[in-house]
């Protein structure tokens, strides 16, 4: 069987063996169908595909025309994009597709016919690139390919995810072209039809088969009888009868044979003319022998030098960069390549007219003076390879990298060969690289690196003409509610309008920077005094005054402010900027919406603050923490009910450290959460030693906001109960008012898990924050614990009184307990009772203090009767 017959076996699709049977043979049974619709992909020349003027045509179109005769049923071909043609035949909009490969996961839904081609299917990359050999070497292109190709199933299931996909072949082509892409995944047949019709053959390369596809039509699961009509239809088809197709898609072969009576009359006319003719030869036998071998010589050598120039022109005219030739006498240009006409947009420019200074920007250092002193060292014989700003001849600049070597052409040794690499893209990249290492990426403005290279410059500049240098840390407040409630799209866009008005607040010669999240930094250059920053920062923050509108949200933001000035706040950029840190966290404690100068008393506080912060994180490890207890007593009997758990901290070089000095460190820390976890489970282990001992105290332990919020709260809880192995009942576990506003869903379900393990709930400081009542009673806490301000002020301020005593109403009125906290005097004591508060505690009963001093006191108590009320 010949090539091309083979091509056309496996061209045409038969869904099984080819039946030879007469063009006349008896129609199918048409299965009860008069037509069927056939979806394929019109954009697979020499298949299916459109011409210029969107005419349907290819092989496909005439086979299956040949099949509907065969079969009687009607057949209307619906030439579409291929992954809009399997969605077709998915839906049940058509009955068969045709030109698709077949995929896991289009077996799902389609029944295959036999393959009838087989098509490798490579990968394309643009010839400047290197590299590229297999699917590995893909790992970080982006990897075109036609929209529904098999090729992305087969990209995906390699770990190849980053695929731009296009709605064809052409379109794909076309983005290659532009190098919109620089590598992509095509059938071997599309991409050299459309590579040879666009003349780009040189362009581009490609790798070995990634794999190798074959062609289907295909109907959907289920459809068998449709799948055996369509089957025994191509088998209607007779092989003439597709050689005769293809045939009129690729060619009639030349028939190069001759019939047998003019065979006879041309030997009849040549025999005698052949004996005449040999006697000739004979005669010049000898002559011709020698003649022959030095013509075969000759022909031998012309031969090898037309093959070497012809190897030579084809390497020249088809590499991707541009050469010329340079002669050193005349500096003229004498000869150049294919690419170097296109680089340079020469035309028909004559070679004689160019020179090195016409191609060249002519911008120093990229001048005609500034080439002749390359061209000189090449000249001497020393290589050159260097980047260049180089201009076509219509005037566009470019960049490109040019290698010069010496070399002899054509016998005369005064050429120097020049190659021209175009590296605008890789010069583009590295301007945005080197613009993105000194700037956000996110609102273009200056980064750290950037502002801190331009405060050097400023504060060496201020040393000269004795003006000041301020740094401005800046801090949008709550922005991070904003990033919560809306999503990081509008907290970006706020941010790049945050950044676009502070610019319009400071002179050209100030600096604005972002360092990261919501923080930035103005460098404040030449300003005479401190009034000169405070109007400067005024105009700051009124200039945020004015909402913003976010896609949709009008949305508003203040500003904190932190202010240090050189020299006195320092004289480099680290020392101001720590101190400008400083006063920010200031302004912000302040309230927020403000701002502040740093002053030396600041940093001695921040440095004990890290003091403070570092000697926490090694005090569990050390075991520097320890417990007090301060008991609560019955006001109605004067039995120790039960001891409130309070960490101190005793510190190995300064002694007893107050919970006030830490404990809020420890919060904005977080390393409350650790020092609590151990509180909990230390506090459990003493009460349940209390109760084996006799005593059933309740011991309350203090909840942090950051604990109340952690998912595994219950699972800690539990744990510590049952390592001391106390009953939940004799745990009290207190929160404060201002807890239950906060992440409202997170602290109610950890609260109704806690409270599911039998555990006490208490409400710490109650009065001092915005408690709703709706919550208390979803909560069923037992205890409010009414704030000491309130407890102290109980016999002299009236106000206090009828607070307290609402408090005890509310409280008894919801079945809770009510407990006094901060009772220093017998005064409070009676008032209270006569409150009928449940329970109180304070100085007047006893400080906090080890946990033996409350058992001696529990024990004392507890075994003499109350006084009378």
């Amino acid at each position: 069987m010949t090539a091309l017959a083979l091509a056309a076996a496996l061209v045409f699709p038969s869904g099984g063996a080819v039946l030879a049977t007469s063009p006349a043979a008896k129609p199918v049974a048409p299965a009860a169908r008069s037509s069927i619709k056939v979806a394929l992909d019109d954009n697979y020349p020499p298949f299916s595909f459109r011409d210029a003027e969107g005419t349907h045509m290819g092989m496909l179109q005439e086979l299956w025309a040949l099949w509907s005769e065969r079969t009687g049923v009607a057949v209307e071909l619906i030439g579409t994009d291929l992954s809009l043609a399997v969605k077709m035949v998915e839906q049940g909009k058509a009955d068969v597709i045709d030109t698709i490969f077949r995929t896991p996961s289009r077996n799902r839904s389609l029944e295959f016919s036999a393959p009838y081609a087989t098509l490798d299917v490579p990968v394309y990359f643009n010839a400047d690139l290197s590299g590229i050999t297999g699917p590995a070497s893909l790992r970080g292109y982006t990897v075109g390919a036609k929209n529904g190709d098999a090729c992305i199933d087969w990209l995906n299931d390699q770990g190849i995810v980053s695929i731009s996909r296009y709605p064809s072949f052409a379109a794909l082509i076309d983005a290659a072209v532009h190098k919109d892409i620089l590598v992509f995944c095509i059938d071997d047949p599309s991409a050299r039809h459309f590579l040879t019709k666009y003349g780009i053959q040189d362009r581009f390369r490609y790798t070995d088969p990634l794999y190798t596809g074959e062609l289907h039509w295909a109907v959907r699961k289920g459809e068998s009888a449709l799948h055996a009509l369509i089957t025994e239809g191509f088998n209607r088809i007779t092989p003439e009868e597709r050689r005769a197709i293809e045939e009129r898609w690729y060619g009639r072969k030349i028939n190069g044979g001759l019939d047998a009576n003019r065979l006879a009359l041309l030997s009849k006319i040549l025999i005698p003319l052949l004996v005449l003719g040999a006697a000739t030869l004979a005669w010049n036998a000898i002559l011709r022998r020698q003649v022959a071998a030095k013509t075969e010589s000759l022909r031998e050598a012309v031969s090898a030098l037309s093959a070497s120039e012809d190897r030579f022109r084809t390497i020249f005219d088809n590499v991707n960069d541009a050469i010329f030739i340079h002669d050193l006498d005349s500096t003229g240009i004498i000869q150049v390549n294919r690419r170097m006409i296109e680089m340079y947009r020469l035309g028909d420019h004559p070679m004689s007219a160019l020179d090195i200074g016409m191609l060249s920007s002519g911008v120093a250092p990229y001048t005609l003076d500034d080439a002749v002193l390359w061209v000189r060292k090449a000249a001497a014989g020393q290589s050159q390879i260097f980047e260049w700003h180089a201009r076509t001849l219509d005037g566009d600049l470019f960049w490109v990298e040019i290698s010069m070597r010496r070399a002899t052409v054509d016998g005369n040794d005064r050429r120097l060969v020049v190659v021209v690499r175009d590296i605008s893209e890789r010069k583009a990249a590295q301007e945005r690289m080197d613009f993105l290492s000194h700037h956000d990426p996110l609102t273009l403005l200056p980064n750290r690196l950037l502002i801190q290279d331009r405060a050097a410059q400023a504060l060496a500049r201020s040393e000269r003409n004795g003006r000041m240098v301020t740094l401005l840390a800046c801090d949008l407040d709550e922005f991070r509610t904003i990033n919560d409630s809306l999503g990081h799209g509008v907290g970006d866009a706020l941010l790049r309008a945050v950044a676009e008005r502070l610019k319009t607040c400071v002179r050209d010669t100030d600096t604005v920077s972002r360092t990261g999240g919501d923080e930035f930094l103005l460098l404040l250059s030449g300003l005479p005094d401190a009034d000169a920053v405070v109007e400067t920062v005024a105009l700051l923050h009124e200039t945020l005054t004015t909402p913003f509108d976010i896609d949709g949200h009008e949305l508003t933001v203040t500003l904190s402010t932190g202010i240090a000035m050189s020299p006195a706040d320092g004289r480099d950029f680290h020392t101001l900027l720590k101190n400008a840190d400083i006063a920010l966290h200031h302004a912000k404690a302040s309230g927020r919406n403000t701002h502040r100068f740093f002053a030396e008393a600041m940093n001695v506080e921040a440095v004990a603050h890290l003091s403070i912060r570092n000697g926490l994180r090694r005090a569990l490890e050390r075991g520097e923490f320890l417990i007090h207890y301060q008991p609560q007593i019955s006001l109605d009997t004067g039995k120790v009910m039960g001891a409130e758990a309070l960490v101190r901290w005793n510190h190995p070089e300064r002694g007893m450290i107050p919970p006030g000095s830490f404990i809020p460190i420890a919060e904005d820390s977080g390393l409350i959460v650790p020092i609590g976890e151990w509180v909990l489970r230390e506090a459990c282990r003493q009460a349940a030693q209390w109760s084996a001992a006799g005593l059933p105290l309740t011991v309350a332990v203090n909840l942090s906001a950051r604990q109340l919020q952690r998912p595994d709260l219950a699972d800690t809880v539990v744990a510590a109960l049952a390592d001391s192995g106390l009953d939940p009942l004799f745990l009290e576990l207190e929160l404060t008012e201002s807890m239950l506003i906060e992440n409202t869903d997170v602290v109610l379900a950890n609260i109704r898990k806690v409270k599911a393990l039998g555990v006490q709930l208490s409400i710490d400081d109650f009065g001092t924050g915005y408690s709703n009542l709706a919550y208390i009673g979803k909560l069923a806490v037992d205890k409010l614990k009414i704030d000491r301000s309130f407890i102290l002020d109980l016999c002299r301020n009236h106000d206090s009184a009828r607070i307290t005593a609402a408090v005890i109403q509310m409280a008894h009125s919801l079945n809770l307990t009510a407990v006094a906290e901060g009772v220093e005097d017998d005064d409070t004591v009676a008032h209270l009772r006569h409150l009928r508060c449940d329970v109180a505690q304070g100085y007047h009963f006893g400080r906090p203090g080890p946990a033996d001093a409350v058992e001696r006191m529990a024990r004392h108590a507890n075994s003499v009767a109350a006084p009378a009320a």
